[in-house]
């Protein structure tokens, strides 16, 4: 059996790791870390707003990466319905601040156990949220907010790449004649395989 491993996370904070399966009577202790993933995110929305500002009419897409929509928070176990209404309320006054910009995306796309969610849309009166499942074990959710005198063309536009975009795969593969799509890309273990070498003296 391995020894526990210390690892160092923060000033005065500490994680210790012990090897095999946890006691049913294990208990997490020690004080809460919080991080405000909405000041985070707004401070990221504000940052590409000032960069845009001479660029003449912009949407702004943020990639979330720290899976502010997936990680277990009460904000991301809420409906789809209620992030999108959540997000709207957040990021609506930068709309009335920043005159130039149409519309903000926000995205994330993350790994989840199969089955996958099924598909889901949720059009609310300020915002639009799309959530879709990807090939081969990820879901994105996607929500839009746009300006409230709507361009419909641009915002027409977006919610159609973000409703596409599970399907978008197979058909790239099949413009390039790649037979059943994504399921040709999955090898069976049990069909033996070439191998080619890289190089060839």
């Amino acid at each position: 059996m391995e020894a526990a491993v210390d690892v160092l996370c923060s000033v005065g904070r500490r994680l210790t790791v012990h090897p095999g399966t946890a006691p049913q009577i294990t208990t997490l202790t020690g004080g809460t870390v919080e991080s405000d993933q909405g000041r985070r995110l707004l401070g990221k929305v504000h940052g590409k707003l000032a960069k845009t500002a001479g660029a003449g009419t912009a949407w702004i897409w943020v990639e979330d990466h720290s899976d502010l929509l997936h990680f277990p928070t009460p904000f991301a176990e809420m409906s789809l319905a209620a992030k999108t209404d959540a997000l709207a309320d957040l990021l609506g006054p930068l709309l009335a601040e920043y005159v130039h910009v149409a519309g903000i995306v926000i995205s994330n796309v993350a790994r989840r156990r199969l089955p996958l969610p099924p598909n889901e849309d949720a059009l609310r009166p300020a915002a639009q949220g799309f959530r879709r499942g990807l090939p081969l074990d990820r879901v994105r959710e996607t929500i839009m907010v746009p300006r409230r005198i709507l361009l419909p063309e641009q915002t027409s536009l977006i919610a159609r790449m973000c409703d596409a975009e599970a399907n978008a795969l197979n058909w790239a593969l099949g413009k390039l004649g790649v037979p059943h799509g994504v399921a040709s890309l999955l090898a069976d273990s049990s069909t033996p395989q070439r191998v080619y070498p890289l190089w060839t003296p």
